[in-house]
């Protein structure tokens, strides 16, 4: 789809949108819930689970996937729930990758959906900001105390919240936490990581996308032993930052969309044996260069445009 094509859609969407503005208040289960069960269950719902999320409850939605948070009520140009419908169709990131996609208007009227704050009805509440704790709300009791964050972990991550980041637990597991620093609002050079120590290596998950971090702020990371998951997609980072990479030797997930990362900089990847995705579409390397990558880690692992082999492992995880 070309500039023109896309500034044409989003006019049309937008168009759709306020139209539905004049309108009545979204319902989630007469509306959004059928629209989510045509176009989205048979990949995110009980029989197959793509990426670690289900959209087939509202627990499972607000809980989000493998890469945090789909839905942020309030704001759907920050909900990938939303924002991967309206993707050109050959994107690869486009929603639904199976059957006929969103029309227009179902488009919009899940944009209004988010931007009211995502209702879900009276027997379910949320916050309308993404915050420690919103997973725990419907938590089986007999299971509490393991959702619970506490001690020392509980001022740590207050702290955290309140210089901008957003911190989360990884499946409701409060061992383990996941850092944003999407809407921290740090400059290049800015990216302090001794603010993080006090959670250490419970932190298994780390999103820069969309921010100013740089080649020299990542050097630092590399204490961050229990690493698993970096998003890096649409950043500045280019080759120089793969060698700091290279030494999280428990990444096993690797977002490197929209980057300036080249085939220069995948060779540094290659001693990296634990990791089982590596996205590279919109990066500056080559279909070449993404074959090597995944000749070095395995068949399945490399995402360039679109799978160049069939996943290593299939299935859903658990």
């Amino acid at each position: 789809m070309n500039a023109i094509a896309k500034a044409r859609a989003l006019v049309f969407l937008c168009g759709a949108a306020s139209v539905l503005a004049n309108g009545a208040t979204v319902d989630y289960e007469g509306e959004i819930r059928p629209l989510l069960e045509e176009k989205c269950y048979r990949c995110h719902g009980d029989e197959e689970v793509k990426g670690d999320l289900r959209l087939d409850s509202p627990q499972a939605i607000v809980a989000g996937g493998e890469y945090g948070d789909v839905l942020v009520p309030g704001d759907p140009n920050e909900s990938s729930l939303y924002v991967l419908t309206t993707y050109p169709k050959d994107d690869p990131d486009y929603m639904p990758q199976k059957g006929k996609g969103l029309s227009g208007k179902e488009q919009a009227m899940l944009k209004k959906w988010i931007e009211e704050g995502a209702s879900f009805g009276d027997g379910f509440v949320h916050a309308p900001r993404p915050k420690v704790g919103s997973k725990f709300d419907e938590a089986d009791p007999a299971s509490q105390r393991k959702y619970q964050i506490m001690g020392e972990a509980l001022d740590a991550v207050a702290e955290l919240r309140a210089s901008g980041l957003l911190v989360d637990t990884v499946n409701h597991d409060s061992s383990r936490f996941e850092i944003s620093y999407t809407y921290g609002e740090r400059a290049a050079g800015d990216f302090d990581f001794r603010e993080l120590d006090p959670l250490g290596d419970a932190i298994v998950k780390i999103s820069f996308a969309r921010t100013e971090v740089s080649a020299r702020d990542l050097e630092s990371l590399a204490g961050f032993a229990g690493l698993e998951g970096l998003d890096l997609s649409r950043t500045s980072i280019g080759d120089d930052a793969m060698a700091s990479l290279a030494k999280l030797e428990n990444l096993r997930y690797l977002n490197l969309r929209d980057t300036k990362v080249s085939d220069d900089g995948l060779e540094a990847l290659g001693s990296l044996k634990g990791l089982e995705r590596v996205y590279l579409w919109g990066s500056q390397a080559t279909e070449a260069g993404a074959r090597r990558l995944e000749k070095a880690l395995g068949e399945g692992v490399v995402v360039f445009g679109g799978n160049l082999t069939r996943p290593r492992r299939a299935g859903p995880r658990g």
